[in-house]
């Protein structure tokens, strides 16, 4: 397969080779997808009025949001498209008609209900210390240690799937040293996980950016974009083994 820059792509650790979808197939059913969104402005489904779902939130302090669809086909041969967005949708996890994120939302705010609020009185009193402060220097380091414990906690909660019937924690999948902020909450983990949870068999991915411009500069609405290197790709290697096997119809080893 001829690779382009927007195809999604990953090194799986497990089975030694490198699993790719091509993006150019899905661009359609993409494009229509960002004009149903202007279209509607927002994100909402017919029927349901939430001022949360507008789109005037991507053109303001969000700096846009990344969209991402993913072309499958079911076990009768019929086409699948799934859609996803990236992350919440202004404080918005779950949405109809779009895929459900790998985490469960519940067991999310469980998890940081005690610390957050821990974590953002310590910055309250970090910030009105002076920079010398030797309190300054205890605090930050507290916050350090809450929030590090805190990220183990979230990350434990992915468990994404892959093709051959495999969950596993986000740590024992990432492809680095350290996973960022974020990881696992991207639209091409989110379409993977619910399609190979749900039985269906991927044929093309793409993603693309909606909203205002984001402050590096590296995002613009309207383009196409691979999944991002940092969160995604280190774990797309092991989401996507298997696919080739489902697709080819060839027995799995």
């Amino acid at each position: 397969m001829t690779r382009s820059d927007e195809d999604c792509v990953g090194f799986c650790r497990d089975c030694g080779r490198e699993h790719a979808l091509p993006a150019a197939p899905a661009m359609p059913h993409a494009l229509a997808l960002m004009g149903e969104i202007e279209e509607r402005g927002g994100i909402a489904p017919p029927g349901i009025d939430d001022p949360r779902l507008g789109l005037d939130y991507l053109f303001g302090p969000a700096r846009g949001q990344m969209f991402g669809v993913l072309v499958c086909r079911d076990g009768r041969g019929n086409e699948v498209v799934l859609k996803a967005f990236s992350g919440q949708y202004n404080g918005v996890w779950e949405v109809p008609g779009w895929v459900q994120p790998v985490v469960d939302p519940e067991e999310f705010g469980r998890t940081i209900r005690d610390d957050e609020p821990r974590i953002k009185a310590l910055t309250r009193r970090i910030e009105a210390l002076p920079p010398d402060s030797p309190l300054r220097r205890d605090l930050l380091a507290e916050r350090r240690a809450l929030s590090a414990g805190l990220m183990e906690r979230i990350f434990e909660l992915y468990r994404p799937a892959n093709f051959r019937g495999q969950r596993r924690p986000l740590r024992d999948v990432f492809l680095g040293r350290a996973m960022p902020t974020g990881t696992g909450e991207c639209c091409a983990p989110k379409l993977l996980h619910h399609a190979a949870l749900h039985g269906l068999v991927p044929r093309a991915l793409a993603e693309f950016y909606v909203g205002r411009e984001n402050r590096s500069g590296t995002r613009s609405h309207g383009r196409f974009f691979a999944p991002c290197a940092e969160k995604c790709r280190p774990i797309l290697g092991f989401m996507l083994c298997g696919v080739e096997e489902l697709r080819s119809g060839a027995p799995m080893p």
